[in-house]
């Protein structure tokens, strides 16, 4: 039986004309798996507000949303957060655990 989180991914994009969607993965810190994905504009000029309820395979640390760079390395949205059960700081640094 499998074991589910809901997460609330949160966050404010940044000001701009839209020319490009932009893939964020979100990533179990424990184990660094890829649990999920959202895809979003890189800006927006009249939606800004993010706020996505998912559901994603249990982690035992937390999650982090972001991209991946082209030599692999995971760089964490700066603008995104998630927020969960789990009682370790949300990634990002779009607010506050529990806000």
């Amino acid at each position: 039986m499998e074991c589910f989180d809901e997460i609330v991914v949160t966050g404010n994009l940044p000001r701009g004309p839209t020319t490009q969607n932009v893939t964020y993965f979100i990533v179990d810190r424990n184990t660094k798996a890829i649990v999920s994905q959202v895809i979003l504009p890189e800006m927006s000029d009249r939606l800004h507000a993010v706020r996505m309820l998912l559901k994603v395979q249990r982690s035992s640390s937390g999650y982090d949303i972001g991209t991946f760079q082209s030599n692999g390395e995971f760089k964490p949205a700066e603008f995104l957060a998630i927020r969960s059960d789990l009682d370790t700081p949300p990634s990002g640094g779009a607010g506050a655990r529990g806000a």
